[in-house]
């Protein structure tokens, strides 16, 4: 089985993560980027925090070898005491007197990775299904056939461990080279390629030069503007304000993955976050715009775009006020993580919910106004004329708490009912809280559309009573978390999946209206602009994705974070 850290909280820099399971102990250095495999149990599951006390001075063993293979190396501690480790270096026998040496254990993921990275196949991969959940073939194998035939004739080829050549009708990396002719010493040869592998177009690049002047040049042989081009070394984007060799590229002929969209972003700004702190971004030119240090994950995000003030909710339970110039107000709101949070900025007011409450907030006085005891809150929605707010919970009960009187109305369980009756429980919710009718995404990938009472009805609440006929589809076949949706005549949700994609549907007919393509792992926020067709979907893998709600079409990608991404907001 495999152990993924998600999120580590007063955790000090250095720290080494030991996990043991039953025999087993696997450790690795914060920030354990890769998964921890373990043996599948049932066992008693144990994880220490270890810190480094003491290290080598990079002594090369041959110089402290003594005879007998004996060798005793000093630490430098950590503290400024001595320390030394004294060790043997021996062989095993072969049972027949003679002693053969211990061998060397490859890392079979590193290797993995780098045959990955050296034939760009992730990079292909993700295109090809882009392009194939876009134009959505009758016979998909054939097209896929196609795209991979066509692929190994433009490919570069690249010499094999064993000497060979791989067979390939592209020209050889020497003669691609060679077809640049002279060009200034420690100059780079670049080639820009499409994610579907054809060549887009070749210059030579001086180690001096910024992307940005690189993607101008590229405007004539793209027909593109610079804003909307980005440009891909080994997966990760490349800063308008970096260069190559910023990057450790090394001289000579380089391959670089070209993206262009023709498509106007139509939004602006999308702030992200996630453990790294949240980050705004253009998405005119997929760059970067500030980064704002907040010291745990953020997991829930609210933007007054106008005077650009923005609230955030993080996994220690702060609740905290930014502005431009950095962090102007922050207070501990929950006990555990406070994964919710709705403002109204025009009176300076707002909700929060936690694993144990949810809290009423004053943000001019940074008071709490209100308490609610509950169970863990998934979402909130509020009617701040009417003073009324809809709290999901994670057991698929919507609550109605009165921030007047501060009590408690009734409870909803329609979704709830759905999942119960469905042999599954609720993992994501959406509420409208003027038209009182809510969707439910399941654990098993159903989606529930269900209203608070029968349509019509006017008068207050009297009973928790769910009379209308509660409309359960399929969405995808795992865990549904993010749901958003524009509550309408002809109302639609888009719903983000643990395998890494989205849909958008029509709630009313249970038709779905566009798929679109995957990201790298699971779908935890989203954040749609109804009124200009888009979205922003962040996952798993710290990557950023711009949608066009109409075609499906991705318009830009951007690696924000080297951590998932927990929380977006776009303006």
């Amino acid at each position: 089985m495999e152990l993924t850290i998600l999120d580590y909280v007063g955790l000090p820099e250095g720290s080494i993560l030991s996990v043991r399971s039953g025999p087993t102990r696997r450790q690795s250095p914060l920030p354990c980027s890769a998964p921890f495999r373990l043996p599948p149990g049932p066992w008693p599951l144990r994880i220490d925090v270890l810190g480094l006390l003491g290290k080598t001075n990079n002594a090369i063993l041959g110089e402290v070898l003594e005879e007998r293979g004996l060798c005793k190396l000093p630490l430098e501690g950590k503290d400024g005491r001595p320390m030394s480790v004294t060790f043997q270096i021996g062989s095993r026998s072969n049972g027949a007197g003679r002693e053969d040496p211990l061998p060397v254990k490859r890392d079979a993921e590193a290797d993995a990775r780098a045959y990955l990275d050296l034939h760009r196949l992730r990079e292909f991969m993700h295109g090809l299904f882009e392009l194939l959940l876009r134009e959505r073939p009758e016979d998909p194998y054939a097209f896929m056939a196609k795209r991979f035939r066509q692929a190994s004739r433009s490919s570069i080829s690249t010499a094999t461990p064993s000497g060979s050549t791989l067979s390939s009708m592209s020209p050889s990396r020497e003669s691609l080279a060679e077809s640049f002719g002279q060009v200034p010493e420690g100059s780079y040869k670049a080639v820009f390629r499409s994610l579907r592998g054809r060549d887009v177009a070749r210059l030579v690049i001086s180690p001096g030069e910024q992307v940005g002047s690189v993607k101008s040049r590229l405007e004539s042989a793209t027909s593109t503007p610079s804003s909307a081009i980005q440009l891909f070394w080994l997966g990760e984007p490349l800063p308008n304000h970096s260069t190559l060799e910023e990057w450790f590229v090394d001289s000579g002929l380089v391959v670089l993955q070209i993206v262009c969209s023709q498509r106007d972003a139509r939004v602006q700004h999308v702030i992200t976050g996630a453990s790294e702190g949240m980050r705004l971004w253009n998405l005119g030119d997929a760059e970067q715009v500030k980064e704002f240090p907040v010291r745990s994950s953020v997991l829930a995000i609210s933007v007054d775009w106008k005077t650009m003030r923005i609230a955030c909710t993080t996994f220690d339970g702060k609740l905290q006020l930014w502005d431009t110039s950095g962090c102007s107000k922050s207070i501990v709101a929950h006990s555990e993580e406070a994964c919710c949070l709705q403002v109204e900025w025009s009176s300076d007011e707002a909700l929060t919910g936690s694993s144990d409450s949810v809290k009423f907030w004053c943000l001019k006085a940074f008071r709490c106004k209100g308490l609610l005891k509950t169970t863990v809150v998934d979402s909130l929605s509020v009617d701040w004329p009417g003073r009324r707010a809809y709290v999901g919970l994670r057991t698929g009960v919507v609550r109605l708490w009165d921030l007047a009187s501060l009590e408690v109305i009734c409870d909803f369980e329609g979704g709830a009912m759905a999942a119960k009756e469905a042999g599954t429980a609720v993992s994501g919710m959406a509420i409208d809280c003027i038209g009182r009718r809510a969707v439910s995404g399941f654990e098993d990938g159903h989606l529930a559309y269900w209203h608070f009472e029968p349509p019509g009805r006017v008068e207050e609440f009297s009973s928790p009573g769910e009379v209308s006929k509660t409309k359960v589809l399929l969405a995808h076949f795992t865990a549904l978390r993010s749901i958003v949706a524009q509550w309408s005549e002809d109302s639609r949700a888009l719903v983000g999946s643990d395998d890494g994609s989205l849909s958008l549907w029509r709630l009313d007919s249970s038709e779905c209206l566009v798929r679109f393509a995957r990201h790298v792992g699971f779908v935890w926020a989203i954040h749609a602009d109804w009124a200009k067709e888009r979205a922003v979907s962040g996952a798993f893998d710290g990557c950023l994705k711009l949608w066009d709600l109409r075609t499906g079409e991705c318009l830009r990608t951007i690696q924000g974070h080297s951590r998932p991404i927990r929380s977006i907001c776009c303006g």
